[in-house]
C-alpha cells in the first residue's frame, strides 16, 4: 500500500507519539512498515480496487470489499449515513432498501458523488449495487453501495454496472489496500488501522478504512468508512458498538465545519475467528472500536486539505453538555481561531471572542482557559503570563498538536472537538478542485 508522507502528523506515521490517541489494554496495534494491513486483516474478507475511467486521472476510482462465501451466513453489520437533506443516490439505496444488519459486501466509487442526480443516481446506484451482487452470487438487499467525488454529474448506468461488476470479480483475499485507494479523493495518504484484541473465547481482529480530507464536520465527515472484524457479534451488539463509535470520534472532528451529502460508515463482523464476543467482552471492544475510529477521525483532520495541525478543544463547566458542544464547535469553526493556529499565532482572545459569540448575553466571570498546557485567563482576565510559560506556550503553538481547554465556571458540561488549522493550500485545492 502507499506509504503516508514522512512529514505527516504522528497520529498518521507515528501514533504513539500522539497525545491524543492510545489503544487499551488488551489491544494491540498491527502496523507493520509497509503500512495497516486495514479492512482484509480480519479474517473472512475480500477486497479489491480498480481503475475503470471515472477519474480523468487514471487513478483507482471502483472497488468492492466483501466476507468470503463460506461466513456470509453469519456475517451481521450495521451503518449509520449523512443526515444531510440532499443525501446522495447510494446513501438513499443503501439506508432504505439494503438489509443493513446482514450486510455481506460493498461496492463504492470514487471521482464522482452520484449527488443531486435524480431518478438517473438512483438507478445508477441500483445498477452498481445489483452488478456487485451478481458477480458475488448474494442478493442485491445484501450489498451496500457508496459514492464520493464531485455533486452534480450524471453517471452513465450501464458504464458503473459493467466496472461495479469487474471489481467484484477482482476481489481477493489482502485486497483491503486496493479498496482503500479506489474511494480515495482529496486524501494525501491511505487512512487504514488495524488491532489485534484478546478477548475471554480468543484473540479477534478488526480492521478499518476510510477516505476524507475535506468538507468534514460533526455528524459524520465527508467520508465513507468500513470497519471489519472477525468477531461473532450479534446485530443489536453491532448497532450499538457502531453508533457509541462513530459517537466519540467522527461526531467529534472538523476541518470546515461542512456536511457532506455522501457520508457512511459500515460495519460487517464476519464471525471467521470463531471467537463469540461474550457480554463480559463488550467494554473492552467498545474501548478499541472507538480508539480505531478516533485514529482514523483524526488522520482525516490531518489530512484536512492543506491542515499542518490537529487541535483539541475541550470545554468544561458549561450549563450543559449541549452547551460545551456548541461552545466547541464556535471555536473549532471559527476562521480566525484556525488562522492563528495555522500561524502559530497564540492569540486566545480570537478562542475567547468565538467562545462568547456562542453564549451570546450571559456573563462568564468564573471563566479560565488555558493554551498549550498554559494559563492565559482567570476568573473572567487576561493572567498575567510569565516569561517561561510564554516561552511554552510559543514553543507548543509551533507543535503538530496543540490543546485548547476552556472553563465556562458556570455548571458541570463539557464537550471536546478535534479541528485543523485553516492555511493557504484549503483555499487552492478547493477553488481549484473539480473531479
Amino acid at each position: 500500500m502507499a506509504a503516508a508522507p514522512a512529514t505527516a502528523a504522528p497520529i498518521v506515521v507515528a501514533p504513539a507519539q500522539s497525545r491524543f490517541f492510545s489503544v487499551p489494554a488488551g489491544a494491540k496495534l498491527i502496523e507493520p512498515a509497509e503500512g495497516s494491513p486495514g479492512v482484509t486483516f480480519p479474517k473472512g474478507f475480500l477486497g479489491s480496487g480498480l481503475a475503470v475511467g471515472i477519474k480523468e486521472s487514471g487513478r483507482p476510482d471502483m472497488g468492492v470489499l466483501c466476507v468470503m462465501p463460506e461466513w456470509r451466513s453469519s456475517t451481521v453489520s450495521a451503518a449509520v449515513f449523512t443526515t444531510n437533506a440532499f443525501a446522495a443516490a447510494p446513501v438513499i439505496v443503501s439506508k432504505e432498501e439494503c438489509h443493513r444488519s446482514h450486510l455481506v459486501g460493498l461496492v463504492a466509487n470514487s471521482g464522482n458523488a452520484n449527488a443531486c442526480t435524480g431518478a438517473n443516481g438512483l438507478t445508477v446506484a441500483r445498477a452498481m449495487r445489483s452488478s456487485c451482487a451478481e458477480a458475488l452470487g448474494i442478493a442485491s438487499e445484501n450489498v451496500a453501495v457508496a459514492s464520493t467525488g464531485i455533486i452534480g454529474v450524471q453517471l452513465d448506468a450501464g458504464f458503473m454496472s459493467a466496472a461495479a461488476g469487474r471489481a467484484a470479480r477482482a476481489v481477493a483475499p489482502g485486497g483491503g489496500g486496493d479498496f482503500t485507494r479506489s474511494i480515495m479523493t482529496t486524501d494525501k495518504y491511505p487512512k487504514e488501522s488495524a488491532v489485534e484484541l484478546s478477548l475471554r473465547g480468543g484473540t479477534i481482529r478488526i480492521g478499518v478504512c476510510a477516505k476524507g480530507a475535506g468538507m468534514i464536520a460533526p455528524a459524520l465527515a465527508t467520508m465513507i468508512c468500513v470497519v471489519t472484524t472477525d468477531a461473532s457479534l450479534d446485530a443489536s451488539q453491532a448497532a450499538s458498538l457502531l453508533h457509541d463509535a462513530v459517537n466519540s470520534s467522527f461526531n467529534k472532528v472538523t476541518v470546515d465545519g461542512e456536511m457532506s451529502t455522501n457520508d457512511s460508515v459500515f460495519f460487517l463482523a464476519s464471525g471467521a475467528s470463531g471467537v463469540q464476543v461474550a457480554p463480559s467482552d463488550i467494554p473492552l471492544f467498545g474501548e478499541a472500536l472507538k480508539s480505531m475510529l478516533l485514529r482514523i477521525a483524526l488522520m482525516m483532520v490531518a489530512d484536512g486539505e492543506g491542515s499542518t495541525k490537529i487541535i483539541k478543544a475541550v470545554v468544561r463547566g458549561a450549563a450543559s453538555d449541549q452547551e460545551a458542544a456548541r461552545v466547541c464547535r464556535a471555536i473549532a469553526d471559527s476562521p480566525l481561531v484556525k488562522t492563528a493556529m495555522h500561524g502559530g499565532d497564540p492569540n486566545w482572545g480570537r478562542v475567547i471572542s468565538s467562545a462568547g459569540a456562542a453564549l451570546a448575553g450571559q456573563s462568564l466571570p468564573n471563566s479560565s482557559l488555558r493554551l498549550c498546557g498554559v494559563q492565559v485567563v482567570a476568573g473572567g482576565a487576561a493572567s498575567r503570563v510569565a516569561e517561561k510559560e510564554w516561552g511554552t506556550l510559543v514553543a507548543g503553538m509551533k507543535q503538530p498538536e496543540i490543546e485548547i481547554e476552556l472553563d465556562l465556571g458556570v455548571a458541570s458540561g463539557e464537550g471536546e472537538v478535534f479541528f485543523s488549522d485553516l492555511g493557504h493550500e484549503y483555499i487552492t485545492i478547493n477553488a481549484e478542485y473539480h473531479s
